[in-house]
């Protein structure tokens, strides 16, 4: 706060914009970024790598950093599990002239916080007022008597007053981090294995397998990682891709080309010309989708998956029809998930393809879609969006669904699936982010439990929605013996008449635009 005169006041005012709690299965990277507004992020669980500013810092449990506006971040997990808080704060200038008050909206600094990796002396303490501040934004009945804001306030007073000096004795840094930061200064340059061993002080064998064990990548690897990411940021309509590789350490431009692809997917001419690409999707996941919500219509969407129960020739057909489908349009690029990459040179010889990795977080899939097209910023604004749609939607639920559970079903040509609530996006959707009480017959660390009608178990469940997997006859067959067991009478779902028809949320959940509908679908069902 300055204060310049009794008739001329200035304060800053925090207030929360958004918590997110991330829990992440899989190995991830992200690539190199510019912070837009005040951030918290605190590591609950696992282990990684992140670079601010080109300063590295191993990520480890129970560690704060506070990103200020301006600052870039690069980041890379280690092991299977990542779990963090991302707390976005919304700076407002408020001027007092002549008795009144003027707010304004503002990009500022938490000016008691320094920025970078904060060294707390009570993290576990800190942990618990996040995880209260977590609980009170997406509690409706707790959230109506804690102001959030003044939560906020609270824990940034909580970070300020615990902050200690970093440690000198070597406990939080060692010589690969120096290394790493050495990678992100010097890039450019030739860079040995000699030269970064005598920087972390090992032997250069030693090295290699100090970096492999902290980073999960070679040297090597990583700082190819460092230099494509650098060019990224460079690969313009002006510039010869010649150049860029002399500048971010290649001296030959067909080795960057090859790097380049090998780690982005496209080649550099075509990154280049990105955004103004025609794209189309092969996806069984709805790319379709993840294009439209950032503002670039796929020219085709096919789906050449071979469902189980399609002999060679109706296969065959439906493979034929979708090829010529791509064919006709004429793109540019095709952008596949990893359902299609027993095709992928059938697809290839219809344009450049890029077949993504499969990732049990939707939003890495559509993050990876977004850049391959020059769409981050629409990507990060897509998911606010959502965050406000499904805090809303859960606000609404909770207050009128009180205890009442639900249950998905899915009825396939073999049996009945009932869907868990973990390990997909549909469950995480259901009953973590909406709130929403499992029925009882919900596994609860599963993605879902599958078995004939007649084990269909005893269910306690106030509602039911079902979806019937596509384009099998046998699929009425299955629902009508479910129907006839003497568990599904017995269910207040049924005997309430609280069954519900849906299409294939199992699909449409891995996009925004699903997730959106879903929400929609959910409130409108269960409001009325």
């Amino acid at each position: 706060m300055s204060v310049q005169s009794s008739a001329h006041m200035q304060r800053t005012l925090y207030l929360l914009s958004s918590i997110r709690k991330f829990k992440r299965l899989d190995t991830f990277t992200i690539q190199r970024r510019t912070v837009p507004v005040p951030m918290l992020c605190f590591i609950a669980k696992g282990k990684g790598t992140l670079t601010v500013n080109d300063a590295t810092y191993s990520v480890e449990p129970l560690q704060l950093f506070y990103f200020a506006p301006g600052m870039t971040l690069e980041a890379a997990s280690r092991g299977k599990e990542l779990e963090y808080y991302l707390i976005i704060i919304e700076t407002v200038a408020a001027a007092k002239r002549n008795n009144h008050w003027k707010l304004q909206s503002s990009i500022g600094l938490l000016h008691s916080l320094p920025a970078g990796r904060l060294y707390i002396q009570d993290a576990k303490q800190l942990l618990q007022r996040i995880d209260e501040l977590y609980t009170t934004v997406n509690n409706r009945t707790v959230s109506n008597l804690i102001d959030p804001d003044l939560q906020l306030q609270s824990l940034i007073d909580l970070i300020a007053r615990g902050i200690r000096q970093e440690p000198s004795d070597g406990t939080q840094s060692n010589g690969i981090d120096s290394c790493i930061t050495y990678m992100h200064q010097h890039f450019h340059e030739k860079i040995t294995r000699e030269t970064l061993a005598e920087i972390a002080k090992l032997t250069p064998n030693a090295f290699c397998r100090s970096f492999k064990r902290q980073t999960g990548s070679n040297p090597t690897d990583y700082l190819n990682t460092i230099r494509i990411n650098q060019a990224k940021s460079r690969l313009t309509p002006d510039c010869s891709i010649k150049d860029v590789a002399v500048t971010i350490g290649y001296g030959s431009e067909y080795y960057f080309s090859r790097i380049f692809k090998e780690s982005v997917g496209i080649s550099p001419s075509l990154f280049i010309k990105r955004e103004r690409l025609k794209v189309a999707a092969a996806s069984r996941t709805c790319f379709h989708d993840n294009l439209a919500s950032i503002g670039m219509p796929a020219a085709a969407g096919v789906d050449c998956y071979r469902y189980p129960w399609m002999d060679d020739a109706e296969y065959n057909r439906r493979l034929t029809s979708q090829l010529e489908q791509l064919r006709l349009v004429k793109p540019d690029l095709i952008i596949g998930d990893y359902f299609h990459q027993p095709l992928y040179e059938s697809l290839k010889q219809i344009a450049p393809t890029v077949i993504l990795d499969h990732h049990l977080d939707w939003r890495t899939i559509h993050m990876k879609i977004a850049e391959l097209v020059g769409r981050e910023k629409e990507a990060f604004q897509t998911f606010h969006q959502l965050d406000e749609r499904t805090l809303e939607a859960r606000n609404q639920l909770s207050k009128a669904m009180g205890n009442e559970r639900i249950t998905f079903l899915q009825i396939i040509p073999q049996g009945i699936r009932i869907q868990g609530a973990a390990n997909h996006p549909l469950n995480e959707l259901l009953y973590s982010e909406l709130g929403l009480h499992p029925g009882s017959a919900v596994p609860p660390n599963k993605m879902r439990d599958e078995l004939l009608p007649e084990q269909f178990p005893p269910m306690e469940s106030e509602h039911l929605f079902i979806s019937k997997y596509i384009g099998h006859p046998d699929v009425e067959a299955v629902l009508s013996k479910l129907q006839q067991t003497p568990s599904w009478k017995t269910i207040h779902a049924v005997t309430d008449n609280k069954t519900y028809f849906t299409p294939n949320w199992l699909q449409t959940s891995w996009t925004p635009l699903g997730r959106n509908q879903i929400i929609t679908t959910m409130v409108n069902l269960l409001l009325r």
